[in-house]
């Protein structure tokens, strides 16, 4: 009777232990679930509630000084403290201090003079620009002097992404991104001419790598933010306020992410920097430039970036400056 006993207590152990082994599967398995369609997991879903996005504090308005003035820039790049505005109506590229002050200006005269500098991103100390004039894109030391033409079959560039050894560049002749080595050497494309469909490109303009890899495209002719893998494969499209029925973005043009992974689009027709956080939600939306007072607001922000320090830089294109803010 006792074996009996110590038989049936054996059983009900393995049971209990199957149970136990069945409970951590399943949540595993939605787990990971609830990841892959979310594209984040559910903790950080709720640190996404329970810690909302701050509303962008301006810091500082840069028109240029009394001899250098901006006119219609359309992309910008601010890393270690320097500050590259793509000065595009004077065919030039203006380098800034951390404090807004002018530190010299290029591609205006010298061996190669720029055309229409559209795009820019600076690699160690390497300037590339997308010339939507030459349709090449030009490289140029920190300092100014132009180096080479870099080796890329594109058609008609107009933004460039630099990540992780990887140059991303958005090719409104093809409707695709472009993804190359740092030597020139092709290694594969995203997207294809479309509109309705996922995947589908039209004159996409922005690009943007988050620290996981995906490729986020603005989609500028559809009105659209669309989401890839490496591979080029479609994951989602940033909707925005879809869940009351609205469209989020009239024409996205610039992107940028901060260090929490939210994505900010800049819309020139609607005026506004959209923030969208990691669930694809839209979060909050910027226009104000200067004190509440001064009544003053976007007029065509186009390019835009996010430094290490956490400031969003905007290439107000329509008002002829840069404006800065504090995500902090």
């Amino acid at each position: 009777m006792g074996h009996k006993k110590v038989f049936i207590s054996k059983q009900l152990s393995v049971i209990f232990v199957l149970i136990v082994v069945l409970i951590i599967t399943i949540a595993s398995l939605a787990f990971f679930g609830w990841t892959y369609s979310k594209r984040v997991s559910p903790v950080e879903e709720l640190a996404g509630r329970l810690m909302p996005v701050r509303q962008p504090t301006w810091i500082a308005t840069v028109y240029g000084n009394e001899q250098v003035r901006v006119s219609q820039p359309r992309a910008v790049f601010a890393a270690n403290h320097e500050i590259f505005l793509a000065d595009t109506n004077n065919h030039r590229i203006l380098m800034f201090d951390y404090n807004g002050k002018l530190v010299r200006k290029f591609g205006d005269d010298g061996e190669q003079k720029l055309v229409f500098p559209y795009g820019m991103a600076v690699v160690e100390d390497e300037v590339f620009i997308s010339d939507l004039g030459l349709n090449k894109v030009a490289v140029f030391d920190s300092k100014g002097k132009f180096l080479r033409f870099f080796p890329v079959k594109l058609s008609r560039p107009v933004n460039v992404v630099y990540k992780d050894e990887k140059l991303y560049f958005a090719d409104i002749g093809t409707h695709q991104i472009v993804i190359t080595d740092r030597s020139g050497q092709e290694i594969g494309r995203i997207g294809r001419p479309g509109q309705k469909e996922p995947g589908g490109l039209s004159y996409p303009n922005g690009i943007a790598v988050s620290s996981d890899g995906r490729v986020i495209v603005a989609d500028t002719n559809n009105g659209r933010v669309q989401v890839f893998d490496q591979q080029g494969r479609f994951l989602e499209e940033l909707l925005g306020d879809s869940a009351q029925g609205k469209k989020a973005f009239a024409a996205p043009t610039g992107l940028a992410t901060d260090k929490e992974g939210n994505v900010y689009v800049s819309d020139p027709l609607a005026k506004t920097i959209s923030i969208v956080n990691r669930q694809g939600q839209l979060v909050s939306t910027l226009q104000q430039v200067g004190l509440p007072q001064d009544n003053d607001s976007l007029s065509l922000p186009t390019g835009i970036s996010i430094d290490a320090n956490q400031r969003l830089y905007v290439a107000d294109y329509g008002a002829s400056r840069l404006v800065i803010y504090n995500l902090k």
